[in-house]
């Protein structure tokens, strides 16, 4: 017997983004099992009324689309975080509200959760200036409406940092649903020569950008390369050639390209800012991760040209990390016939 008659997944039309994709992968699995699982392609807030064609990036993937949710009990709705307001348009489908990020469901909700989340007083001013100048955070969508509807609802975490981020909420219904970095990345990197490799630092420009130009500042003859508008061609020979990459950004869920630079016999060196700080999201020993801050970057230097200049004794020291990124697709698989088969 099913647990639930239908699966449903909300999905951003004809986007590519990590989170997407996983979503992608969650029915793509449920659909292998004969589940009957579907992607529901959604664009400006609507369900897109669409020819059923797959999101190219995902066509390889088993994917059937639909554009009809029945709402019913026996059926669920799967939202990643920046959806949750969805939860509005349904009174009787369950619903699983998959914490891919924890960060970005501070985006789309009500002001007292943003401000709630906020770390520092800048941050919290900077939300109330949002909301009165640039109407943000109006939503009625917010944790509280979560806990009025959790009798139909299943939380989700992707990362140790969001289970964390639940159990502090007041949720005690809450499953590992995670992820894994694409398959055919790791098949194409597993015989590769690493021993040739150069004094190149890579970054993620995207996510903790003004620290990682003050570490650079501070190292001009170190040869510094973001990971910004390559094709997939480009950042694995970016991968198989540097010793370190380094990553500052604020890990709003177990991010990915530190992952792939893992695979790829890449050192890591990351701050202590949300998934960062749990070891169980990025095993790493306590020496690569810091504070991001400025009295910290004396030591990150140091450590960075420490691994620079010993690349082949540090490499060893993320075996565990490699391991684990290894058995991320088997895990997931089990997680999710736990979670709905």
């Amino acid at each position: 017997m099913r647990k639930y008659r239908n699966i449903y997944m909300l999905a951003p039309y004809n986007s590519t983004t990590g989170g997407i994709e996983l979503g992608h992968q969650l029915i793509d699995y449920l659909r292998n099992k004969n589940e009957n699982a579907f992607i529901v392609y959604i664009e400006c807030d609507k369900i897109h009324k669409n020819d059923h064609i797959v999101t190219p990036a995902y066509a390889q993937y088993n994917i059937q689309i639909t554009d009809i949710i029945e709402d019913h009990k026996d059926n669920i709705l799967i939202l990643p975080e920046v959806f949750f307001d969805w939860i509005l348009k349904f009174k009787h489908i369950q619903i699983g509200c998959w914490w891919m990020s924890v960060d970005n469901r501070y985006i789309n909700c009500s002001l007292h959760d943003v401000i709630n989340f906020k770390k520092t007083i800048s941050d919290k001013w900077n939300a109330i200036h949002d909301y009165r100048s640039h109407k943000k955070y109006h939503n009625k969508n917010s944790n509280r409406l979560l806990k009025k509807e959790e009798t139909r609802i299943t939380h989700f975490y992707q990362s140790h940092y969001a289970q964390f981020h639940l159990y502090q909420l007041g949720f005690s219904k809450v499953l590992p649903l995670s992820d894994y970095i694409n398959i055919d990345f790791i098949k194409e990197n597993m015989n590769l020569d690493y021993k040739n490799k150069k004094d190149i630092i890579l970054y993620n420009p995207q996510k903790g950008l003004h620290f990682t130009q003050q570490i650079m500042a501070k190292m001009p003859d170190c040869k510094f390369i973001p990971l910004k508008g390559l094709s997939r061609v480009q950042l694995k020979q970016l991968f198989s050639e540097a010793k370190l990459y380094i990553d500052f950004g604020h890990f709003p869920g177990k991010d990915r390209l530190h992952r792939e630079a893992a695979i790829n016999k890449c050192c890591i060196i990351t701050g202590k800012n949300g998934a960062s700080f749990f070891y169980e999201d990025v095993p790493i020993e306590n020496k690569y991760k810091f504070e991001t801050k400025k009295s910290a970057l004396p030591a990150i230097e140091k450590q960075i040209r420490y691994v620079l200049a010993h690349y082949n004794t540090c490499i060893d020291d993320f075996e565990y990390l490699r391991k684990t990124i290894m058995k991320e697709q088997t895990i997931f698989y089990s997680e999710i016939e736990n979670a709905f088969l």
